[in-house]
């Protein structure tokens, strides 16, 4: 076997390994987990952002906690491109980051409430 020919031969079974074998990131056949991590934290952090300033306006406007309440909670797709692979595993991190965010802030700025 040539030197040209095992090196493509190796250079293929990684991408077979991970197409198929790729750690629970089925919806990323093509991309790898990396690619998949740095979706859900793009989304984890797009999220968190949001649910902090909803939650500092609620608290400070005296109205009750509830992050379900705004539309970017619910729709969840805010960043979200069709090329970053399947909407709902963006949604999921979204919406982990927003209620995250919205507590936190909601808590710290509780004490504006009257």
């Amino acid at each position: 076997m040539s030197a040209a020919a095992l090196i493509t031969l190796l250079a293929a079974t990684p991408a077979c390994a991970q197409t198929y074998g790729n750690g629970g990131y089925g919806r990323y056949p093509d991309r790898d987990r990396g690619y998949a991590r740095e979706i859900e934290r793009q989304a984890y952090d797009r999220g968190y952002r949001e649910g902090l300033d909803r939650g500092r306006n609620d608290a400070r406007h005296n109205r009750d906690f509830s992050p379900a309440r705004h539309s970017e909670y619910r729709d969840a797709d805010q960043g979200y491109h069709r090329g970053d692979g399947d909407r709902e595993f963006y949604r999921r991190n979204y919406r982990r980051g927003f209620d995250f965010g919205y507590r936190e802030s909601f808590d710290r700025n509780i004490r504006y409430r009257r």
